[in-house]
């Protein structure tokens, strides 16, 4: 099934395709006289209008595009941010009751944040800016199931701390590249 805006794309592309088919043809032969020669030039300028309508209609297409790209990454982000923020909120909680250290707030503290911001912020519409707000919800998610790994008492649970560690520092360098891109 085709948007309507792959419809006006496709038409532009077959109108453009059938003048040039057109001029080819009535440049096979030289034109014999004024007024084949006119109708040469009037092709001419309708396939120089219908290049222009099809850059047009592949540039709606392009922005139809990624206004659905923009709305499902608004709607997905939302459930990507909720491990990076429960995971924290309970940590912290558990740290409050003194059941974990506060040694752990410093990685606490900037993944909420990064989970409030991949969930909340508003998405820019522009394909750079959904790629890297995708990518940090990605890493965001996957830092909250490290720092769930790490506060388990296991013997992979220094892995997981390190794991966590880098996990934060990334989503927040994703975060803040998307921050950068124009």
């Amino acid at each position: 099934m085709t948007t309507p805006a792959q419809h006006d794309r496709d038409l532009a592309e077959g109108r453009v395709a059938r003048l040039k088919q057109d001029l080819r043809d009535g440049l096979a032969t030289p034109p014999g006289d004024v007024e084949a020669m006119d109708e040469l030039v009037a092709n001419a300028h309708r396939l120089l209008e219908a290049e222009l309508a099809f850059d047009e209609a592949r540039r709606r297409l392009a922005d139809a595009q990624l206004e659905s790209r923009h709305a499902a990454t608004q709607r997905a982000v939302v459930w990507f941010a909720a491990a990076p923020v429960l995971v924290p909120l309970v940590a912290a909680a558990l740290v409050l009751f003194e059941v974990l250290s506060p040694a752990w707030l410093p990685a606490l503290v900037p993944l909420f944040g990064a989970g409030l911001w991949v969930g909340f912020a508003p998405v820019r519409r522009t394909a750079a800016v959904i790629r890297e707000r995708t990518r940090a919800a990605w890493a965001g998610s996957v830092t909250a199931l490290a720092l769930v790994l790490a506060l388990i008492p296991w013997p992979g649970a220094v892995i997981c701390t390190v794991v966590t560690a880098l996990g934060v520092a990334g989503t927040i360098a994703l975060l803040w590249r998307e921050s950068r891109t124009a």
